[in-house]
C-alpha cells in the first residue's frame, strides 16, 4: 500500500512538472517574450566575451553551417512555392504572387529559426567549454522538455517544424532521394561541427 501511494505521489509530481513546463513553453510563444529572448541572445553575443570569442574562432565552420541552413530552407521553400502555385489546374493570376510570398516566408522562417537554434547551441557549447577549462562542473537537466524550457527555443522549433519538417514530409513521395539527402546534410553538418570542435 505504501509503495502504491509513493508511486501515485511520484506521478503527481511529474504531472505537475509537465504542466509547469507546458505553461512555460506556452509563455515562450508570446510575442513580447519572443522579443525579450531574442534581445537577450543578441546582448549575450555582444557582451559575453566567452561566447563572442568562441564564435569568432569558429567563423568558417559557422558560415558552412549557415550555408547548410540556406540550402535546406531554399529546397523546402521552392517546393512549397510550387505546391501553392499548383493548387488548382488553371491558377488565377493572383495565385502566382501569393505562391512567391508564401515561398519567401517559408525561406525566411526556416533560415532564421535554424540560425537561432544553432546560436543557442553555440552559446551553450561556449559556456560548457569555458566551465570545463576552469574546472567547474554544472549538471544540466536532461530531456526534451528541460531543453525547450531552459533554452527558450520553443518558437524556433515550431518554425523549423512548419517550414522545414512539414515541407520535407510532403516532398517524400515525389522526391525521396532529395529528402534523404537534405536530412543527411541536416544531421551530418552539426555532427561534423561537434566532432571537429575539440
Amino acid at each position: 500500500m505504501k509503495i502504491f501511494r509513493w508511486r501515485l505521489r511520484g506521478m503527481k509530481v511529474s504531472e505537475r512538472e509537465l504542466r509547469a513546463a507546458a505553461g512555460d513553453m506556452r509563455n515562450q510563444l508570446r510575442p513580447r517574450n519572443v522579443l525579450r529572448d531574442a534581445q537577450d541572445l543578441l546582448l549575450k553575443f555582444q557582451n559575453d566575451d566567452v561566447f563572442s570569442e568562441y564564435f569568432a574562432n569558429r567563423i568558417w565552420a559557422v558560415l558552412a553551417m549557415v550555408l547548410v541552413f540556406v540550402l535546406v530552407s531554399s529546397v523546402c521553400s521552392i517546393d512549397v512555392m510550387f505546391r501553392v502555385g499548383s493548387l488548382v489546374s488553371d491558377p488565377p493570376l493572383w495565385l502566382k504572387p501569393l505562391a512567391l510570398v508564401v515561398g519567401a516566408a517559408v525561406w525566411v522562417c526556416g533560415v532564421a529559426a535554424q540560425l537561432y537554434v544553432f546560436l543557442i547551441w553555440l552559446e551553450e557549447r561556449a559556456a560548457q567549454k569555458n566551465r570545463s577549462e576552469r574546472g567547474i562542473h554544472v549538471k544540466v537537466p536532461a530531456g526534451v522538455l528541460a531543453y525547450l524550457k531552459y533554452s527558450r527555443a520553443m518558437l524556433p522549433w515550431v518554425l523549423i517544424f512548419a517550414s522545414i519538417v512539414l515541407p520535407m514530409a510532403m516532398m517524400v513521395r515525389r522526391a525521396p532521394l532529395a529528402v534523404l539527402l537534405l536530412v543527411a546534410v541536416s544531421i551530418l553538418a552539426p555532427y561534423l561541427f561537434k566532432k571537429l570542435d575539440r
